[in-house]
């Protein structure tokens, strides 16, 4: 029996779709594939002239394609709010977004606000973005947050004595951690969501082994390349097939807030929707990283605490 492909994407026309990363990877093939069924898709990528170039040859794939390309760079706080009103004072809904952009373990650094690169980009700069676009997807009947993460996830914890990694960095351990906090918050946003009886869903899912610049762009000693090359050659898929569970996750009408979305072989394969570990369902861990996070960011989700109702 075949799997979902996208293909099977119900018609987009009239919905408005952010995401971010989209000029190269998993997200921009997402871009293709919503383009393709009508979306008016808004491309959020902290390389405009890259963006323009994914733009272009989307429009030559897809002439009719409702596209748009915006600056985004979520190292940067100040990036993250222009971006935000922008979008909240030029366009009157938003049904998905896709928290897609990512990097993964480079070399030590900051952003521009002082936070490791990698848990600054991958997890707080999505959690700003989601909060100041909040209020726009409140406004948006049945409007989704779908978060993208990792299978690294699985071996990830959240350092809160070294949450910045300033005393001890390990590439891969910081990445961990950066995925495992996109499921916490994630699940931490429905839980809010639900309590607040929002017609908003937060979902997540991951790409498996899907070949894009996000592995070409790492700088790794011989034997670790050796490793990931053999990976590669044995267990990877393109990167459109990389997309499909975010685009699954982000369409399809059975999809429950909460839910989690991978390939069946972990890297590859049919969409499956899978059980988070115990770490995944820590509610405790996930209450104090969204605390954590608000202080960070200055992002308090007041427009998820407003529409909260009230009880004679």
């Amino acid at each position: 029996m075949r799997g979902w492909t996208a293909k099977d994407i119900p018609d987009q026309h009239g919905r408005v779709v952010i995401i971010t990363g989209a000029n190269s990877g998993v997200g921009y093939e997402s871009a293709v594939a919503l383009a393709r069924k009508g979306a008016h898709v808004i491309m959020a990528c902290r390389s405009r002239d890259k963006a323009e170039r994914a733009r272009q040859t989307i429009l030559s794939a897809v002439p009719n394609a409702s596209i748009e390309v915006m600056a985004l760079d979520l190292g940067s706080l100040k990036s993250i709010r222009t971006f935000a009103d922008a979008c909240k004072a030029t366009h009157s809904r938003l049904d998905i977004l896709m928290n897609n952009a990512g990097i993964m373990t480079p070399p030590y650094g900051k952003t521009v606000d002082g936070f490791e690169t990698q848990f600054g980009t991958n997890h707080l700069g999505h959690f700003a973005l989601t909060g100041l676009l909040l209020p726009k997807l409140l406004e948006t009947p049945k409007s989704r947050i779908v978060t993208v993460s990792s299978g690294a996830y699985l071996n990830g914890r959240i350092n809160f004595d070294d949450l910045q990694s300033e005393r001890d960095y390990k590439r891969f351990a910081a990445y961990g951690q950066s995925k495992l906090a996109n499921i916490l918050f994630m699940r931490e946003l429905q839980r809010k969501l639900e309590a607040a009886r929002a017609d908003v869903i937060s979902v997540a899912s991951q790409p498996g082994y899907a070949v894009t610049n996000l592995q070409a762009n790492q700088q790794m000693p011989p034997l670790e390349a050796t490793f990931f090359t053999l990976l590669k050659w044995t267990m990877s898929q393109p990167a459109d097939l990389g997309a499909t569970y975010q685009l699954y996750a982000a369409t399809v009408p059975n999809v429950h807030g909460g839910e989690f979305f991978e390939p069946k072989l972990m890297l590859r394969g049919k969409v499956v929707r899978r059980e988070l570990n115990a770490r995944g369902k820590d509610t405790v861990v996930a209450a104090r990283l969204w605390q954590v996070s608000e202080q960070l960011t200055g992002v308090h989700y007041e427009a998820l605490k407003a529409s909260v109702p009230v009880v004679a």
